[in-house]
């Protein structure tokens, strides 16, 4: 078992490595040209540099190296070896572009790497039950973390918060060795942000958010979630990740009505709607982090608590994220048009 003070040194480390090359990825991606140009659906106005997520990327393994016994860990082995893969494949996209069907293929093959390994739901008593239902976690949280980077330091600092409370979780069930994990992730996204809000010099990409949510997705099944009861075992992980599963629901559920398809792509996100009901754009961010915040400390809240009293918190978020999403709904977002999907613009 590792010490706690690994925690320290990992997240302390992730963040300053993925804080000092950030700027010389820029200067990559602006020589190879690796650039985001504006659309109509994007909210920034310039051609941006990509590759952010080769940063975050790089500073998460370097975090993880640092502890060499992780090298011997099959599990872990194959979540890195999917989290490599993902890169490439977002590194793909942001390139040439991609079609949905053969982005949603490289995320099924990534996920089967995990899974073929022994990371994989066990709360159900049938086997193939609990596969399907990894594979339905990993590639949707994957993909709502690739939707949620429509606004600068959205995604990633979602990304921060609900690793570092990942972390806290599995810390406090004396599981450092996944703490170790999360807060790997939560450094590299922490010192990315720096360069992406509340002005962004670099976008991520969709090699950025797809291991982000590839990590966190892969981390939280890899995690014992175990209370004194199911319920709060399986709830946990899905409260801390509440906002991008609010936000992918909301959109997806919107784009169904208006009979479109979920991958066409608009400015219709929750934090679309923020800003058109008033919120500039950074404030809305901040309150979109304090929501997250608020998530992943119920989450906690829960852990400790009997089932009868957790069952109160949990309904409470539940009908929360259920008012906000109705009112958010009712937001008018036509005039943004509909178009492709783009980093930091519309997923």
């Amino acid at each position: 078992m590792l010490h706690w003070t690994s925690i320290v040194e990992v997240f302390v480390t992730a963040t300053l490595v993925s804080y000092v090359i950030t700027p010389l990825v820029r200067k990559l991606a602006i020589k190879t040209g690796y650039l985001d140009h504006p659309l109509s659906n994007k909210v920034h106005a310039h051609p941006t540099p990509l590759l952010g997520g080769v940063s975050i990327y790089l500073a998460f393994m370097v975090g993880i190296m640092m502890t060499i016994r992780f090298s011997h860990d099959p599990k872990l082995i194959a979540i890195l070896t999917g989290t490599t893969f993902l890169l490439l494949v977002g590194l793909i996209d942001d390139r040439m572009g991609m079609m949905p069907e053969v982005k949603l293929l490289g995320q099924f093959l990534a996920a089967m790497i995990v899974i073929k390994s022994g990371v994989r739901m066990d709360f159900l008593h049938n086997y193939y039950l609990n596969v399907v239902l990894t594979y339905i976690w990993i590639i949707g949280i994957s993909n709502a973390f690739n939707l949620l980077d429509n606004m600068n330091g959205l995604s990633s600092g979602i990304a921060a918060i609900a690793a570092t409370f990942f972390g806290l979780a599995m810390w406090s069930g004396n599981q450092i060795d996944v703490a170790v994990i999360s807060f790997a992730m939560a450094g590299a996204s922490l010192g990315f942000l720096k360069h992406n809000f509340p002005k962004a010099n670099i976008f991520m990409g969709d090699a950025g958010s797809l291991v982000i949510g590839f990590v966190l997705a892969s981390t939280a099944v890899l995690g014992s979630w175990t209370t004194d009861f199911l319920t709060t075992s399986i709830v946990m992980p899905m409260i801390i990740l509440g906002y991008p599963i609010f936000d992918t629901t909301l959109v997806t559920i919107v784009r169904i009505k208006e009979g479109r398809s979920i991958f066409q792509g608009g400015r219709d996100h929750s934090s679309h709607r923020l800003a058109l009901v008033g919120l500039k754009k950074k404030r809305a961010v901040l309150v979109i982090y304090g929501i997250c915040i608020a998530l992943g400390l119920s989450a906690l809240v829960i852990q400790r608590l009997h089932i009868r009293y957790a069952v109160y918190v949990i309904a409470a978020v539940a009908l929360s994220m259920l008012a906000l999403g109705v009112w958010l709904g009712t937001v008018d977002t036509g005039r943004f048009g509909r178009s492709k999907a783009g980093n930091n613009g519309a997923g």
